[in-house]
């Protein structure tokens, strides 16, 4: 880590102790709100008070009612309260058990009677269960509820309890949590990599992926934030807010132990799926997590400590892809005794001090240090091309800590001011596959659809890359009865990649092959050694203001924000196929000022405090982490690719079929084997292939968003059972588009196709012509100017989600809990225009792909271009329950019933095929008069999300007993996951060829039926 970057962070954690600015964290904390009347029903102005409870360190909170009988006590830690209410002249009242969670606003009313303050009146009730201020949508796990389900309690697992909740594929599915984590999740039409984990009030929006596992022991409580976030929140996706344990007046701890492993693993394969190309079931092939916390005082009543650690380990085998037999040659034989196998691995060691260094006065510091390793990166994620064992990489995340320092300070019941500071640092390590030599070229098979021999730049390759972030946030609020405004400064310092890179085999050779069933097509070489750097800051002010009018509570919220990318100079030494290069420095790239308006308002609509009608409004500007845009050494050309016949020089020639490309690769013209570059900018230091408009570069809500509207209503339906019934709509703007300047429409001359005959292809697709394709004239070929800016120039492009949720949170009985429900909804996609190419169009939001923003390719023919996905592409029933049984006994279960693999065919159409009826060889061939040629173009037959597979149906029990020792307590699980034992198909080939067809082959199936054994000990 830089030791001036370090020395910023404790320079600013200081002076921020001691700025008079600040408020309640970010969804760290929550609220008690109410009205006070006398007797008679008269409003009584000038009641104190007071919510005590052992969460709270300075041991009470108060505010006093004003004109109208209200009152409000905000940055309350989630715990159990007691609330006094004490005037003059009226007798004392006392509710007991107000069970406050993060985020919510307890209604608690009181009616006084005349009498004496001594007069007491005690009164136990149920906790509120409707919110009838805030408009958020969210879900509260407790630390008892994750400790009581089946699950393995990482925040990445969340997504099988939360209705709507979207991973971005069945690939994502975990039966028991001992597959892969990345760690992002939507709802509602959001992006997955919308979501941010918000620790101790503090995003970390560094730490979204799956490198770095919070710890479970940790945690107070997690609420899952889905839908309305007011302007505190920098992005509209899911907000993952854990509120950290702060130890506490007496010593209290945790350990856990949890393993499994093959032999308690079940068989779940089938002869349909033997048919479709599977010889085994898929199994665990090492799991273990164990841990445990400690806090209590250093001294009472002033400093609390919390310490805690943890060391996971799992792997899973997918049984549909296998290390390569032939590794160390360019063939690929499948070695069926090696299945691959995903293994990642952390330990966390966490600290927490919390500090009441003055009545006042609170500060608190946490730090958690977390080294990691996902050491067959992603490969559980791959769907088109599958990706062997060889073809990815270990990434080493050392070091890799998080570490936040929070003030408080309540100037009075009316005042409160808060100062936070934070720092992240995300340090990566992409290293080579044990048996992956330097000399092993990476090659991408069409015909196999799969990537084999070592990771090309698509990787990004093997790099050492470096994440930093600093945060730090200033608030004030002002709190009355009936008003709450709160007024915050958030500033965001990012430092992405590392200034000098000097490996040119970053990709091995610098060069990769295409082949097409073992047959070289193409090859590759690249602009190596090269890597991105740069510097960004985000800072933003924003204003939250709740006004409560009556039964009707208004939460109005504005965000400005301003993200700007400055790319410092930037040398790079020569490589294989590039000479040295020096960059010039840029500023502004990009520089989006973004101004969000986030409204919405709660209706009491009885005035009991058990309905309400709430709407919300808001606009979100998309995720930044700091990347930037137009980098001069991204913007050259990366890599070209040219066509290769190996079989060009005639039979008796060595050169014939020797898998080398004979030819100059360095002479951009047709030569030996080899045909022209496909980019013939490349090796050129110029201004680049591709620049920027203005309006995709910089300007005033031009970076790309979204707008988020609900409407829901939130009913009691008796005692501790909640409904609740909502709409939500979500759409996306700020759409950019890629013009190659250099070519038109008019450069594009079309063909068609005719798909094969398979009873297994949908009956408009098997047999039929697909027409609307095109392939750029021949002149035109390798001639690139890429243009980036608004795609409203060219045409409408959309996307929208409607939605509905119908969810149930009940608690009863002696500890028993449900919650759950159903969500459907659709999206519907419209990319209807064309800019060059009219069966190609590149449009969209960017995404994140290796550190660069990518925008993603469409495909504008008809029947293609406008999707309106079918319902149950997105409905969805999650449930989990937890009952009590006697002896202290006890049986907890989940269920989800999801949508199931989308169905995809990608033709491989070889240039025979296709000069039928272009009339004319493909572009990509060496020339138009060779006889032969042996590219091909991949070309989708089915419109994606249209066609599904089985949906993934899956129930998980746990059956605990606890023993009691005293204080302590120890808790057997054990645990049973996809208890009907399915075997829904989550990933298969969607390469559709000719030759070696292996279409609907599956890949990756659910976790057979899994047993887990575990124990836990709490004192």
């Amino acid at each position: 880590m830089n030791v001036q970057r370090f020395v910023r962070f404790v320079v600013v954690s200081g002076c921020l102790l001691f700025l008079p600015a600040g408020a309640w964290a970010q969804a760290e904390t929550g609220t008690i709100a109410g009205v006070v009347r006398d007797s008679s029903g008269a409003l009584i102005p000038g009641v104190t008070v007071e919510a005590t409870s052992p969460a709270l360190i300075e041991k009470v909170r108060s505010a006093t009612t004003d004109s109208q009988g209200l009152y409000r006590i905000v940055d309350l830690r989630p715990g159990t309260y007691t609330v006094v209410f004490t005037l003059t002249g009226f007798s004392t009242l006392r509710r007991n058990g107000i069970e406050l969670t993060t985020g919510f606003t307890a209604t608690v009313n009181a009616d006084l009677r005349v009498g004496t303050i001594e007069e007491t009146v005690t009164v136990t009730g149920a906790s509120p269960v409707v919110d009838v201020q805030n408009v958020q949508q969210q879900i509260t796990l407790s630390r008892a509820m994750l400790d009581a389900l089946p699950t393995s309690r990482r925040p990445a697992q969340l997504v099988t309890l939360i209705v709507g909740a979207n991973a971005g594929g069945t690939n994502f599915h975990d039966v028991g949590g001992v597959g892969s984590d990345r760690g992002f999740f939507g709802v509602h039409g959001q992006r997955p990599d919308d979501m941010t984990y918000n620790v101790a009030g503090m995003d970390s929006r560094v730490f979204s992926g799956g490198g770095f596992q919070y710890n479970a022991h940790t945690f107070q409580e997690v609420v899952v934030e889905t839908a309305a976030g007011s302007a505190e929140a920098t992005t509209g996706g899911v907000q993952i807010n854990i509120v950290p344990k702060d130890g506490g007046n007496r010593f209290s701890g945790s350990l856990s132990a949890e393993f499994t492993g093959p032999g308690l693993t079940s068989d779940n394969l089938t002869d349909d799926l033997r048919a479709r190309g599977l010889t085994a079931a898929p199994s665990v092939r090492r799991y273990y997590d164990v841990g445990g916390g400690l806090g209590g005082p250093i001294k009472r009543d002033t400093l609390w400590f919390f310490v805690a650690s943890r060391r996971e380990d799992r792997s899973l085998y997918q049984v549909g892809n296998y290390y390569n037999k032939r590794q160390g040659t360019l063939f690929y034989e499948p070695d069926l005794s090696r299945p691959a196998y995903n293994r990642d691995y952390s330990s966390d060691y966490s600290l927490r001090l919390t500090w009441q260094a003055a009545a006042k006065h609170k500060i608190v510091f946490s730090h958690t240090q977390h080294p990691a390793c996902q050491c067959t990166f992603a490969i559980l994620e791959q769907v088109s091309p599958l990706f062997a064992p060889e073809a990815v990489a270990e990434h080493h995340y050392d070091p890799q800590f998080l570490s936040t320092a929070i003030y408080t300070y309540p100037v009075t019941d009316r005042l409160l001011v808060e100062a936070s500071a934070a720092m992240n640092s995300y340090h990566r390590n992409q290293k080579r596959m044990p048996g992956v030599g330097n000399d092993d070229i990476a090659i991408n098979d069409v015909g196999l659809n799969l990537r084999y021999g070592s990771r090309s730049v698509t990787g990004p390759g093997y790099q050492v890359l470096t994440d930093e972030r600093f945060h730090e946030r200033l608030s004030l609020a002002y709190i009355t009865g009936t008003h709450s405004l709160k007024i915050g400064v958030d500033l965001n310092h990012f430092s992405v990649g590392r200034q000098s890179y000097g490996d040119a085999n970053m990709v091995n050779q610098a060069r990769s092959y295409t082949f097409r069933n073992q047959v070289p097509t193409q090859v590759s070489i690249y602009a190596t050694p090269l890597g991105p750097y740069n510097t960004a800051i985000e800072n933003g002010i924003y204003a939250q203001d709740q006004l409560t009018i009556r039964r009707l509570t208004l939460n109005l919220g504005l965000r400005y924000a301003v993200y700007d990318a400055f790319i410092p100079a930037q040398q790079l030494p020569a490589g294989p196929w590039v000479p040295a290069r020096d960059f010039p420095a840029v500023e502004h790239s990009p520089r989006w000022q973004n101004l969000s308006p986030r409204v919405g308002a709660a209706y009491d609509l009885f005035g009991s405090g058990k309905t309400a009608l709430k709407v919300s409004l808001g606009r979100y500007a998309a995720r930044n982490t700091g990347i930037g845009v137009d980098i001069p050494v991204q913007n050259q050309a990366v890599s070209t690719t040219r066509p290769w016949n190996d079989t060009t020089y005639p039979v008796g020639d060595p050169r014939r079929g020797n898998y080398v490309p004979d030819c100059d690769l360095l002479n951009p013209s047709p030569n030996g084997e080899c045909g022209q570059w496909s980019d013939l900018s490349f090796g050129q230091v110029s201004g680049g292939n591709t620049r920027r408009a203005a309006d995709a570069l910089s300007g005033f809500n031009r970076q790309n968003y979204n707008w988020q509207g609900s409407v829901s209503v939130q009913h009691q339906l008796r005692r501790n059972i909640g409904l609740t019934a909502a709409y939500f709509r979500t759409w996306y703007g700020g759409f950019l588009a890629v013009d190659n300047q250099s070519v038109t429409p008019a450069d594009y001359d079309p063909f068609c196709i005719t798909a094969p005959v398979d009873p297994r292809l949908p009956t408009n697709v098997s047999g039929q012509q697909f027409c609307g394709l095109y392939d750029v004239k021949p002149q035109k070929f390798g001639q690139i100017d890429n243009l980036v800016t608004q795609a409203s120039h060219y045409g409408g492009q959309s996307e929208v989600f409607n939605g509905i949720d119908v969810l149930i949170d009940a608690r009863f009985g002696h500890g028993a809990q449900i919650q759950g429900g159903l969500g459907t909804g659709r999206t519907v996609l419209d990319n209807c225009f064309s800019v060059d190419s009219p069966s190609t169009l590149v449009a969209g939001q960017p995404v994140a792909v290796a550190g660069v923003l990518v925008i993603p390719t469409q495909d504008p023919r008809p029947g293609f271009c406008r999707i309106s996905q079918p319902w149950g592409a997105a409905t969805q029933v999650k449930f989990s329950a937890v009952y009590p049984l006697p002896w202290e006994t006890q049986i907890s279960a989940t269920y989800q019933n999801a949508p199931g693999f989308p169905i995809a065919a990608s033709y491989v159409a070889s240039n025979e095929e296709i000069r039928r009826s272009l009339g004319r060889n493909l572009a990509a061939c060496p020339s138009q008069t060779v006889a032969t040629c042996n590219q091909t173009v991949t070309i989708d037959l089915i419109p994606p999300n249209t066609l599904f597979d089985d949906r993934i149906q899956q129930l998980d029990l746990r059956f605990s007993r606890t023993f009691s020792m005293g204080r302590a307590k120890v808790r057997g699980n054990f645990d049973m996951y996809n208890v009907f034992n399915a075997s829904t198909i989550l990933n298969e080939q969607t390469r559709y060829s000719t030759q070696n067809n292996q279409w609907l082959n599956a890949i990756q199936i659910m976790g057979a039926r899994l047993l887990k054994f575990s124990a836990q000990l709490t004192f």
